[in-house]
């Protein structure tokens, strides 16, 4: 079959369904929430603080790493496969 390269139906509603939990667990309006969609799927998440500064949660685009993290708590894994940013030129 070979790499995914579109944005398909499950995607989008999957992105729905993010915007749902964002809006119950932290008590946002709708207005409140933006969704960006790229295509590379390495930012998960991130927050824009007031000051403007920026936290993001940036990860390979597979579930590896979020089952690896539920199997294992509370305690942390001890192996994890790197994302390879680091020392990239």
């Amino acid at each position: 079959m070979g790499k995914k390269i579109t944005i398909d139906s499950a995607s989008l509603m999957n992105k729905a369904l993010e915007v749902i939990e964002a809006r119950w667990l932290f008590g946002l309006s709708p207005a409140e929430i933006d969704v960006i969609i790229h295509r590379e799927s390495v930012i998960h998440s991130f927050v824009e603080f007031r000051d403007g500064s920026v936290l993001a949660q940036l990860s390979p685009p597979d579930m590896r790493l979020p089952i690896q993290y539920a199997l294992c708590y509370p305690d942390p894994a001890r192996q994890a496969r790197r994302s390879g940013w680091i020392g990239k030129r």
